[in-house]
């Protein structure tokens, strides 16, 4: 059922892989429902992770671009058994930038919080996250991207105290808040029948408020 504000879209971008993108997402997914709100993840990724991670069921996005229509609210995707909805795709055929902003405009309105995870496109009303690890090049390859991407939301993944990068970060990142999440192994990716692995207390609670702080 469509609602009456203004949506929230959210694109969460890294430099490189394995920085923890997608386990991000996917907390920040699980938790927003949690808390109330209809949740869908759009992955663009070739690799498509989350499509065998999470049993993905159609629509997937080579129905939108077969269709060569109008994507229609009774297309999208359905809720999974994790509680929320994805939408991925079955093979690396490149997404029409036409069908993704007609999905984009849908989804806001009949979606609470819809999560991009390292989208390929860019929609006008999406804010961003950067991921980060707390290592050199991971900050190196964001400070490339800032300007482009102008991230509202930063998180640095298995932070380190013991690592002074903080400060790199602070150059080039502004006007966005900063989040830190300890280093942990429970932040890799690793589910197991559509069940995330479970988060620390320490971290769970870093978790939740990134997902209040998206949700406000």
């Amino acid at each position: 059922m469509p609602h009456s504000r203004s949506p929230r879209l959210w694109g969460t971008f890294s430099a490189s892989g394995g920085v923890g993108t997608t386990t991000i997402t996917l907390h920040l997914a699980r938790i927003a429902t949690r808390l109330g709100q209809r949740v869908l993840i759009v992955e663009s990724d070739t690799r498509a992770p989350l499509r065998e991670i999470l049993g993905a069921v159609p629509p997937f996005w080579e129905e939108y671009r077969r269709a060569n229509a109008l994507v229609k609210a009774q297309a999208l995707p359905q809720q999974l058994r994790a509680g929320f909805a994805l939408l991925t795709r079955r093979s690396s055929a490149p997404i029409s930038e036409e069908i993704f902003t007609q999905f984009c405009t849908l989804a806001g309105e009949n979606f609470d919080l819809v999560l991009f995870d390292n989208p390929h496109h860019r929609f006008p009303s999406m804010n961003t996250i950067f991921v980060a690890e707390n290592t050199l090049p991971s900050l190196i390859g964001l400070t490339a991207l800032a300007g482009e991407l102008k991230p509202k939301l930063v998180i640095i993944n298995k932070h380190s105290a013991r690592i002074k990068k903080r400060a790199a970060l602070e150059g080039f990142v502004t006007d966005a808040k900063i989040f830190t999440l300890p280093r942990s192994q429970d932040l890799h990716l690793a589910l197991g029948f559509g069940v995330l692995r479970k988060l620390s207390s320490q971290n769970e609670q870093r978790v939740t408020d990134i997902a209040r702080e998206i949700l406000r």
